[in-house]
């Protein structure tokens, strides 16, 4: 795994995620999108880049970032919370949303849980190359590092993509379709994927 900053990540995903079907229907505005992506990705890389495991491609500076959300260790031995910090998560997407919109994409949100495996598993949740270095191999690149310490560790790798140009370049690095549901009546489709 190589370093990156938050800014950087945040503005490599911002960009890579800019016209995702889930950006598009988390914030309409073509104007406001980016803004509002790299607000949300940089706390994402943030929380990553701290506690998950983090991919980035260099050609030669950040062009991709890969984020994986690993098993929770036992109550053992998990750390210290500590305080509070801010934004949280439902904080941002209120102040970006409002608290109507914000609930109805959170719940949306978390009804994909149900989808992912029972056994211990890596999740992608965030994989994205600047659009200026697609087509080059790396998104591929990415994620079959972040598969190769999935098979090291013993765990099933799974993630869910709203972008239906996703699922054959995921189908090509192992991952099957386990589920396909509509996060809301006017949401994108979901593919649940998982290897194994």
């Amino acid at each position: 795994m190589a370093e990156i900053s938050a800014v950087r990540a945040r503005t490599v995903l911002a960009r890579a995620f800019t016209d995702d079907p889930l950006m598009v229907w988390f914030f309409p505005d073509p104007d406001v999108r980016p803004h509002a992506c790299a607000a949300l990705f940089g706390l994402f890389a943030e929380h990553y880049l701290t506690e998950g495991r983090v991919d980035v491609l260099h050609r030669p500076d950040p062009v991709g970032v890969a984020m994986w959300r690993w098993p929770a260790p036992a109550p053992d031995d998990a750390a210290d919370a500590g305080p509070d910090e801010l934004p949280s998560m439902g904080g941002l997407m209120t102040a970006l949303m409002g608290p109507e919109r914000a609930l109805e994409v959170g719940t949306a949100m978390g009804s994909l849980t149900a989808h992912r495996p029972a056994e211990p598993h890596a999740y992608l949740h965030l994989l994205g190359v600047d659009p200026g270095s697609w087509h080059r191999g790396g998104g591929g690149e990415l994620l079959e590092r972040g598969l190769t310490a999935t098979r090291e560790a013993g765990l099933v790798a799974c993630l869910d993509t709203m972008n239906p140009a996703n699922v054959p370049f995921y189908e090509g690095h192992g991952f099957a379709v386990r589920a396909e549901t509509q996060l809301a009546p006017d949401g994108p489709t979901t593919w649940s994927m998982a290897t194994g």
